[in-house]
């Protein structure tokens, strides 16, 4: 089908899921450009999609695979896509998803290592650390409430296609998330000075759920206060700190390691 009114009621419904209220409302969320859609494509997420000219087989090949999961495909204008895309320059193609249906009990259940985040605020720091955890194998992503909506555009862009591999559970209450991971025989891992082991010599072993604090004000007092493990990451320069995404990644790498 082909849209080129910007008013078109199937236009301005994928516009709305900009703003996360209607995202919540109907469980839908935007993801740009090729690779992103083709992973959502692959993982069978899609409802939607809106494309401008297919110019490369790998769009074509995208279309026809969403084709025959009886995805909804609309040929739309430059126009029609640039309402739609949450970027100034839209890469050409659009996809409207379908949000991931995880409970604690399902993320729990897996038994793997977690990532957990505690009021972290940057859509970019949330995606990347979204991809580094599918990077190193990790069972799950935990936000708990305070942070950053994981289905929000520039979030979704910078996970690349992991939010599609990776179980996410979001909006979890701190004290929830607390019990339940430890009667699952999970131990926190919080990252913090105080009281803390080298990571590079702390225990990495067992089912460990690695919880990553705000940008600015780091790990809650309540998570402090709940951790079974506290580390630190050793610097040998003079800044001051990591960003948090940076911390995550060698926090989950290292563990990594140990086990291979």
């Amino acid at each position: 089908m082909e849209l080129t009114a910007v008013n078109n009621p199937q236009v301005k419904a994928a516009a709305e899921l900009k703003l996360k209220k209607h995202r919540q409302a109907r469980g839908l969320f935007l993801a740009e450009g090729l690779r992103t859609v083709e992973e959502a494509v692959a993982y069978k997420q899609v409802e939607s999609i809106f494309y401008t000219a297919i110019e490369d087989d790998r769009t074509r090949a995208v279309l026809e695979a969403a084709a025959e999961q009886q995805v909804k495909l609309y040929c739309v204008s430059d126009a029609v896509l640039k309402k739609i895309a949450d970027t100034e320059t839209p890469q050409g193609i659009i996809a409207v998803c379908k949000m991931q249906q995880v409970n604690m009990e399902q993320l729990l259940a897996k038994g793997k290592m977690l990532l957990v985040l505690d009021r972290v605020g940057d859509p970019g720091n949330v995606g990347t650390m979204l991809r580094t955890a599918d990077a190193a194998g990790l069972g799950g992503l935990v936000l708990l409430k305070g942070s950053v909506d994981i289905y929000a555009p520039k979030t979704v862009r910078s996970s690349m296609g992991s939010l599609f591999h990776v179980p996410v559970l979001a909006g979890v209450g701190e004290n929830e998330f607390i019990e339940s991971a430890h009667n699952a025989g999970y131990e926190l891992l919080v990252t913090c000075l105080d009281g803390a082991d080298n990571l590079y010599k702390a225990d990495l072993h067992g089912r460990l759920a690695f919880v990553m604090g705000n940008e600015a004000n780091g790990v809650s007092d309540g998570l402090l206060a709940a951790a079974d493990k506290r580390v630190y990451i050793p610097m040998a320069g003079r800044a001051e700190s990591l960003n948090v995404a940076m911390a995550a990644g060698i926090v989950m790498f290292e563990a990594l390691r140990r086990q291979l």
